[in-house]
């Protein structure tokens, strides 16, 4: 259904480069429930390439292998010559009846991460999801066009969210302003 990829990993401390030949998505270009990122930002660099490391490209899930919380991520607008950091695994849907983005869904339901939490191993500060843990995923697989949907349906309501959060931050200005105005009406 999908091959598994291991991030780059580097020998040492990044330096970025603004002339870099290569950029790398790393844990911080990435928050955990959001759908699609758009890898901007990155940073530039000059990386030492082996035979295993893949370059990222769009519709590639990037997954947070370590740490206390493990999500997907789908990418979006990749620029060329992009790398993901070793904290990641990068899933390529290989099949036509999967859709990335509802293979990213999935994996960021309860019942994949409760899987996640009791699979996964321990690094040496923190746990660890191993490459096998997620290759033997069980995934539900519907027809092409409910995973289509599902997908349409979390992206309106990723968007509505989105405006929700807009608003409130215009409302919160408008009720600073509307409060501020009044207290100068009152000392004059």
């Amino acid at each position: 259904m999908a091959k598994i990829h291991p991030g780059y990993l580097n020998r040492g401390k990044i330096q970025p480069n603004e002339g870099g030949s290569h950029w790398l998505v790393q844990a911080r270009d990435v928050k955990a429930g959001v759908l699609r990122c758009t890898a901007a930002n990155l940073i530039n660099f000059n990386p030492k390439l082996s035979s295993r490391d893949i370059l990222l490209r769009d519709d590639d899930i990037v997954f947070m292998a370590r740490g206390a919380k493990n999500y997907a991520t789908i990418l979006s607008k990749v620029p060329d010559h992009a790398l993901a950091a070793a904290s990641f695994f990068i899933v390529r849907v290989s099949i036509a009846e999967l859709d990335p983005v509802y293979l990213t869904w999935y994996m960021n339901r309860p019942k994949a991460q409760h899987y996640f939490t009791q699979n996964s191993g321990r690094g040496v500060h923190m746990p660890v999801v191993r490459r096998s843990v997620l290759e033997q995923i069980d995934i539900p697989l519907p027809p092409l066009a409910t995973q289509k949907l599902i997908a349409e349906l979390l992206s309106l309501s990723l968007g509505e969210e989105e405006l929700t959060k807009a608003l409130l931050a215009k409302r919160a200005r408008l009720m600073e302003a509307v409060c501020l105005k009044a207290a100068e009406r009152e000392e004059s």
